[in-house]
């Protein structure tokens, strides 16, 4: 009983201490289930999982109402490679990440392709420490094509043909650059129970790499360069009975002039704990305040090793003027892999 109180105040101070930040908008892409988009949120929680492969899937649709849409999808896929025999709390991941967005009537659009890798050891029993790095290549376009001015507008009808008399056009609508990030994740967990706490923090676009479209070429970068974003976040999981637990998340992000803070809790009732036809059914909110933006329900299935989570965003801002309170759905599929070890894996620690 004591373990579990200590965990809740982890989990209670944790909350407190981001909500307490100021808030302005974020500006990077970012995901409502950030704790089912592990490596975009942390390179740090590279590896930080139960089994040894894991698949992360991540789709969004926002603001389709509008019309202006923003679409997200992510794929990741990390592998744990142990690196001392009969030890598996400790290890190196490795991976591949793939990122594209889609924004706007222009459709903006932004590819990464990035390759994770980290290293976990243990500091205590049940207590892990993983330090990662994401290093990628990324690409932005956009479509010219929609572009229009004001003097194509001619007695009040359009013309497509007519002269834009722009002489300040872009020099490229195609830019390619080399992109780096790291992750630092602390998990503890109970020995004998599901309780578990993760803390950590990522740092994003470590060398400020170059976005701006006015350049002519590589060796012309520019004077726009993408801000560095820091991520402070909180996942928490505590079991309060055979087959109930509760969770809880916190999250603040700071990039340039805007920030973000979500958090939120939820329940988990497990349904079938037999093993290999584990079943639970897991319901809760969140809030995301940008200037009182946006709640987020959520319901997610935890099957055998599957994870299916979808929520949906309900503006609250100014912006509902526009959306109807329709922001858009976001949908988690992830997929976890344990390979057969020898014996000996019961006598270590590894994570769960």
């Amino acid at each position: 009983m004591k373990k579990t109180l200590h965990f809740v105040r982890i989990l209670s101070t944790l909350a407190i201490a981001l909500f307490s930040l100021a808030v302005l908008p974020a500006q990077d892409i970012h995901f409502s289930q950030f704790g089912n988009a592990p490596i975009n949120l942390s390179p740090g929680l590279n590896g930080v999982f139960g089994g040894d492969l894991r698949f992360v899937g991540n789709y969004r649709n926002q603001w389709r109402s509008v019309p202006v849409p923003y679409l997200t999808f992510s794929g990741t896929l990390d592998n744990k490679f142990y690196y001392q025999k009969g030890r598996y709390d400790r290890y190196i991941s490795g991976g591949v990440l793939i990122n594209y967005d889609r924004q706007g009537d222009l459709e903006l659009t932004s590819l990464q392709i990035g390759v994770p890798l980290a290293l976990t050891i243990p500091v205590a029993r049940n207590n892990f420490l993983t330090l990662g790095f994401t290093p990628a290549f990324g690409q932005r376009a956009f479509n010219t094509s929609h572009l229009t001015f004001d003097a194509q507008w001619q007695d009040c009808i359009f013309d497509p043909l007519a002269a834009t008399r722009e002489d300040q056009l872009f020099a490229s609508d195609n830019l390619q650059y080399f992109d780096l990030s790291a992750g630092l994740n602390y998990r503890t967990q109970a020995a004998k129970t599901r309780t578990r706490v993760d803390v950590g923090v990522g740092l994003h676009h470590i060398n400020r790499p170059n976005h701006d479209f006015w350049s002519s070429s590589l060796n012309d970068p520019g004077e726009v360069r993408l801000a560095r974003k820091w991520s402070v976040y909180g996942l928490g999981l505590v079991q309060v009975t055979d087959n109930v637990d509760v969770l809880g998340q916190a999250l603040y992000q700071h990039q340039g002039g805007y920030r973000e803070v979500v958090y939120g809790m939820g329940m988990r009732f497990h349904l079938n704990r037999q093993p290999y036809k584990e079943l639970s059914l897991q319901v809760g909110a969140s809030f995301r305040h940008r200037y009182t933006d946006a709640i987020l329900p959520q319901f997610e299935v935890n099957w055998r090793t599957w994870t299916l989570g979808v929520t949906y965003d309900v503006n609250l801002s100014d912006f509902t003027l526009a959306t109807n309170r329709r922001g858009g759905p976001e949908i988690a599929l992830i997929y976890r892999l344990y390979r057969v070890k020898p014996v000996s894996i019961f006598k270590s620690c590894p994570l769960i």
